[in-house]
């Protein structure tokens, strides 16, 4: 069965959605959780989008100053997290600018990649003397900006121990099946650790050119997330993050079962390096690090445009950068969930039972296949007056599908209406159509359980009581 699946899985031509612009290499779908983890192989691609990250030159000559001390001594800046510099070797990866990054095996053997000490509060840098002169508006700029250098710096660390510590070493040791390294790993992986390696030492770069206090940044948060680099960095990232959490459930699965990998990875995880965190610790924050971006750079707008009101070109491009982080954000988030419903859809079409459907049913119901739709919602639903009955509630744009679960499988079944009672009702009983039309359906929310509500057939006059887990998912 797992092969059928996989093999149908490779074969499915999905659509992505008309609302998304996404290259992603995606339209060779992942196999699914059960395929993967159970060893089954499917081709996937790895290539991710299209193109080369961008040179990113980290010179920079300052503008006119925003009103800082220009006798501000100049200091080296960070350590960029304090790994090991080497030769690429085989299997290494080059970085921009000529930057050395080091290989799996340098960083297994580095004695100092699990001491890397956090840098030190931004004003304990900083000669009490210029500190003194600085405001407090702009005290506190400084100080986003910091955190967005330190915050970059870890992460680039994250992401060459991703590569270090762990792809490398399952790619060597062949613990994997290729479809499910590829989905853990996709070479998207590569071209962020060089997008976010060469924002860092930009970055870097700006803080030493007057001492730790950086006059301004928006030019380079402009070049990393607007133009090309923006548009590389929105691609690679979403390619990266769409079928993660469906890679870390087929992993979870696969390393109850294969004690080879088993291994592997508790070795891996157990290094200093890893700080007492999981594969499925690690990878996610890929995702949570453009989450952070928008925060960070709506705070340093505001420090700004109240520590320097006449800089009007800085606070635009930390606005248009803001836009653009927003713009990332939105277009990854789509792609996760895109990919989520795809793979949810093509779980409940494989165990969907249609033996309950009469004979005189729409052919289109009888032949229906969810994954060609675009799913709005779904989530479990019980009858008011038959709460053993467990439902699953799948709305789509143009029909909403009850499902009856039992067991492994979701039932395509009649449901019982049993009406409201007394002769002046028009709502009768009888049985409530699992596939129903979206413009035949009333939805109406019960003035006494704010968690249940009653969905109406228009067409026969048929009527369900059905509750949600909550009134949120009610109102949903």
């Amino acid at each position: 069965d797992e092969q059928n699946e996989a093999s149908s899985l490779a074969n499915n031509n999905y659509s992505s959605s008309s609302t998304s612009s996404l290259p992603l290499a995606l339209d060779s779908r992942s196999a699914s959780m059960e395929a993967v983890g159970g060893g089954a192989t499917t081709a996937v691609s790895s290539a991710g989008p299209a193109g080369t990250v961008s040179g990113i030159n980290p010179t920079h000559s300052s503008p006119g100053g925003v009103g800082l001390p220009s006798s501000a001594s100049t200091t080296s800046g960070g350590t960029g997290g304090g790994l090991h510099s080497g030769p690429v070797g085989s299997g290494g990866s080059g970085g921009p600018g000529g930057l050395n990054v080091p290989t799996a095996r340098e960083w297994i053997d580095s004695d100092d990649e699990g001491t890397v000490e956090p840098e030190a509060d931004w004003s304990s840098n900083i000669a009490p003397e210029i500190l003194s002169s600085i405001g407090d508006l702009e005290k506190k700029r400084q100080e986003v900006i910091n955190e967005i250098y330190q915050t970059e710096r870890n992460h680039v660390r994250t992401l060459r121990l991703l590569e270090g510590i762990f792809m490398r070493p399952l790619q060597e040791s062949g613990a994997l099946p290729h479809d499910l390294l590829n989905l853990l790993f996709p070479h998207s992986l590569i071209h962020l650790k060089d997008l976010h390696t060469a924002f860092e030492l930009k970055l870097k770069q700006r803080r030493s050119e007057h001492g730790n206090i950086v006059r301004e940044i928006g030019d380079l948060l402009l070049t990393m997330f607007d133009g090309q680099t923006g548009e590389e960095l929105k691609e690679h990232a979403a390619h990266f993050c769409a079928r993660q959490q469906i890679a870390l459930e087929a992993l979870k699965e696969r390393r109850k079962k294969d004690e080879q990998l088993q291994r592997i990875l508790t070795k891996a995880e157990s290094h200093k390096a890893c700080r007492r965190l999981q594969l499925k610790d690690l990878l996610p924050t890929a995702l949570q690090r453009l989450t952070k971006y928008p925060l960070l750079f709506d705070n340093l707008y505001n420090f700004t445009v109240r520590s320097t009101p006449k800089n009007e070109g800085e606070a635009l491009a930390i606005r248009k950068s803001h836009e653009s982080a927003k713009r990332i954000l939105d277009h990854v988030n789509q792609a996760v969930r895109m990919e989520e419903d795809m793979h949810k859809l093509a779980t409940i079409q494989r165990k969907l039972d249609k033996s309950g459907l009469d004979k005189e049913a729409a052919v289109e119901f009888k032949n229906i296949d969810l994954t060609v739709r675009k799913l709005i919602h779904d989530g479990p639903l019980t009858m008011k007056k038959n709460p053993g009955v467990q439902l699953h509630g799948l709305l789509f744009e143009d029909i909403m599908v009850l499902l009856q679960k039992q067991d492994d499988k979701y039932l395509v079944k009649y449901h019982s209406s049993p009406g409201l009672g007394g002769s002046e009702s028009k709502y009768a009983e009888g049985r409530f159509n699992p596939i129903t039309k979206i413009h035949l359906i009333l939805v109406r929310q019960s003035a006494v359980d704010k968690n249940t509500f009653f969905l109406i057939n228009t067409n026969v006059s048929q009527m369900l009581e059905l509750t949600a887990p909550s009134s949120t998912e009610c109102k949903t």
